[in-house]
């Protein structure tokens, strides 16, 4: 027993120890898979005749999102990037590998042709530091990506195009309407919050344009949910301060409204005979009451389904007249 536990401490010590050049050759191989994914996405990007911007952040992939330099000389198409690849963990070990790298790639309808070859690790230093394009040239490429998309698939294909999946691209909001598709984006290299800008892009069966906006416009769409909502309910609370309002009027048909008579006109929650109140109360709590001889005037929290707010309501007894008053800034806890 005592050998065989030997042999199996001995035998880990020997996996951990061998751990690290494992590891090494596996981010090795990693980093090679990496490279020809990148290249194989190159090519399937510029076998539509054109390699946009957007299409070549697509295509780089690596351990870390690396930002690679393009540059562009007639057809050819040079992309440099650094890659990397990590595997392993904590104490077992672990190993890196990392390269730069340089694409060239002729893009053409068809047969496209992209080669790939490592290059000095400083290549991938000598470059700007500035690593995002200008939110106006990705704006460009969106339309053109949006474009083909719709020519595929119509507009419900642009909703669902490959170009909201690229790097540095954010989508805050859609909406679809009249068979018009309208998303609200933030693009990464501009001088908004964050470093971003807003844009919008419009999408129809037969056109597609984009509009920078001021940074709000991003949550324009937000905002007039919210409204809508906003609106739906202040229009439940009115109905139900209405209804309050018809049965205070009821209740103080002699000219009188008693205190047991506000209690039965306001619907306010009573005992359910088991410790609780009702649920199913118009007025979640009254607030104040004040009286005059000619005048009640409560002020009570209206509860609807979905919403509860503080009305004033004003009961002129003379008249047995009752009005009703949204209060804007809510009850005075």
């Amino acid at each position: 027993m005592l050998v065989l536990s030997l042999v199996v401490v001995v035998g880990v010590m020997a996996w951990i120890g061998t751990s690290g050049w494992r590891y090494g050759n596996q981010a090795r191989d990693d980093l090679k898979e990496s490279v020809d994914r990148t290249r194989a996405a190159l090519a399937r990007a510029a076998a539509d005749g054109v390699l946009l911007g957007t299409e070549i952040d697509r295509a780089v992939v690596g351990y870390a999102k690396p930002h690679p330099e393009v540059r562009r000389q007639a057809r050819t198409v040079t992309v440099t990037v650094r890659l990397s690849a990590f595997v392993g963990a904590g104490f077992v070990g672990s190993g890196d590998a990392d390269g730069c790298y340089r694409f060239e790639a002729v893009p053409s309808a068809g047969s496209p042709s992209v080669s790939v070859r490592e290059v000095p690790a400083r290549s991938c230093l000598d470059r700007s530091p500035w690593p995002y394009r200008k939110p106006t040239e990705v704006a460009d490429d969106v339309i053109v990506e949006l474009r083909a998309a719709v020519a595929r698939g119509g507009v419900e294909g642009a909703g669902t195009a490959q170009v909201w999946k690229t790097s540095g691209i954010r989508i805050q909001d859609t909406e679809t309407a009249s068979g018009r598709l309208t998303t609200l984006a933030w693009l990464d290299g501009g001088t908004g919050p964050g470093g971003k800008d807003c844009y919008e892009f419009r999408v129809t069966t037969f056109s597609v344009t984009a509009k920078q906006l001021k940074p709000d416009g991003c949550y324009r769409f937000q905002r007039e949910r919210d409204a809508q909502a906003g609106n739906a309910r202040r229009a439940e609370l009115e109905a139900g301060a209405e209804k309050i309002e018809r049965q205070m009027e009821d209740a103080m048909a002699d000219g009188r409204l008693t205190d047991a008579e506000m209690q039965l006109a306001l619907a306010l929650p009573k005992p359910d005979g088991m410790g609780g109140e009702t649920i199913d109360a118009s007025v979640d709590r009254l607030e104040s009451v004040e009286r005059s001889p000619t005048e009640v005037t409560a002020v009570a929290r209206v509860e609807t389904v979905g919403a509860m707010w503080c009305y004033e309501f004003r009961a002129h007894l003379p008249t047995e007249a009752v009005t009703r008053h949204y209060l804007e800034q809510g009850c005075s806890f």
